[in-house]
């Protein structure tokens, strides 16, 4: 938008929510600050360790979430203020779907375009559960909502969003379970770091059920249970509440895509070719709305690159992207390039060197002693190809792995390169020499 309206190009925006997507209001921002207030009180509950003395805190949970409304309400109000200073950009605060070729209805106006972009995200998926429409169940979304802790909390789903919210929870008291449909708890993640995290999880009294396949939901009293087969057996798990955190579907279906001639896969992700063009002439589409990797930052680099491609004239090339992620837990996790189960499946010629973060210095000063480094490398000439950090820190120390696999760096580079001491991220010089 800003490189469009700097070139002097005029531009109409259309938000049906608060400005600043999902991000800001209802996901990565929130989340965070309410996983910083739990990471507080645990530090402040386990501060004995290091010889400090504190009464046994207590958690305020309605002033944990007036400060993370006051974040979102910050931020937000930084994008209003952005707009309020572009005289090039008109701000529709309404639906918009399409109206016909290059025609678009927002507001009960019909704006006309040569250039179009779509980058409508997506929303937490809801399941097709016998009973579930009977229950007050939570979403990623609602879950920050919430104006009292409850006792007892099921969710259902074991992936990223999962973990972050079962650590956060269990941390303040709750009675956490995952039931996980999937054999593993994230799967997206090698089985080591799983198991990790899983341990960590266990210690903090997460209960972890995977293989769990949820049949049906319903309301028992003032509690809500959930069936589940499991090795052949019903077994059925009651809670005072219920999230729903079983994957994202993208905004596509009140998009009238179909009067543009805009195709979807059978999910309902926009298809687009390698220039993020979509089956209809002058439109585009970014985002968690084409899926892929559903990550903020990935989202903002699709409109980097088709703001070069499209304002600029440059050449883009998405596929050959390095998307890096991170989940927020304790310890956080992190990884970029190939998993070692991608680069096993792929057929790559490679290798894997590990380093604990429990052997490390800084870690046991720290008493972070949970998680390691793992580098995957090619066998032949040693150039990076992966890495995955489970540790203290893991979504900042995956920067420097980023820059090195984007420059092409082979494991004896990270050798040679001197790091600080005592420092986390001497770890990942530690690690290159463990091969």
């Amino acid at each position: 938008m800003h490189r469009a309206t700097g070139k002097g190009l005029t531009v109409a925006l259309a938000e049906a929510g608060p400005f600043g997507g999902s991000c800001i209001n209802v996901g990565c921002i929130p989340s965070k600050a309410l996983i910083q207030s739990a990471k507080a009180f645990n530090q402040v509950k386990t501060a004995g360790r290091f010889g400090v003395m504190v009464e046994a805190p207590g958690i305020d949970w309605q002033a944990a979430v007036r400060r993370k409304d006051r974040i979102v309400n910050r931020m937000r109000a930084g994008g209003y203020n952005s707009l309020a200073d572009n005289k090039n950009v008109t701000l529709f605060e309404s639906e918009a779907s399409f109206a016909g070729l290059q025609k678009v209805l927002v507001g009960g106006e019909t704006i006309r375009s040569e250039r179009i972009v779509i980058a409508t995200g997506a929303r937490p998926l809801i399941p097709a559960l016998e009973g579930l429409e009977r229950v007050d169940y939570l979403t990623s979304t609602t879950i920050m909502e919430l104006q009292e802790l409850p006792k007892s909390l099921i969710i259902i789903g074991g992936g990223l969003i999962a973990l972050e919210f079962s650590q956060l929870f269990a941390r303040l008291g709750v009675d956490v379970t995952i039931l996980q449909r999937n054999q593993q708890l994230a799967p997206q993640l090698d089985r080591d770091i799983v198991a990790e995290i899983s341990s960590v999880l266990d210690n903090e009294k997460v209960k972890i059920v995977t293989g769990a396949g949820v049949n049906r939901v319903g309301r028992e009293g003032d509690l809500i249970f959930v069936e589940a087969e499991r090795n052949s057996q019903l077994i059925r798990y009651s809670a005072e509440k219920l999230l729903i955190a079983s994957g994202r579907a993208p905004n596509s279906d009140r998009l009238n895509l179909d009067l543009a001639g805009i195709k979807t896969d059978q999910k309902g992700f926009i298809v687009v070719d390698d220039y993020f063009k979509t089956s209809a002439d002058g439109v585009w589409a970014i985002g968690d709305i084409i899926g892929g990797p559903m990550f903020t930052h990935k989202a903002w680099h699709d409109g980097y690159l088709l703001a070069n491609y499209l304002i600029d004239g440059k050449a883009i090339s998405p596929a050959d992207r390095l998307i890096p992620f991170a989940v927020f837990t304790e310890p956080e996790i992190a990884g970029v390039g190939l998993s070692e189960t991608q680069a096993r499946e792929a057929g790559y010629n490679f290798k894997v060197t590990r380093y604990p973060f429990g052997t490390h210095g800084r870690n046991i000063v720290d008493d972070k002693l949970e998680g390691f480094i793992k580098l995957m490398y090619e066998t032949e000439g040693k150039k990076l190809i992966g890495a995955q950090l489970i540790g203290p820190e893991a979504g900042e120390l995956i920067h420097e792995l980023i820059a090195a696999m984007y420059f092409g760096t082979k494991l004896s580079d990270l050798q040679n390169m001197i790091h600080i001491h005592p420092t986390l991220a001497e770890a990942i010089n530690s690690a290159a020499f463990a091969e």
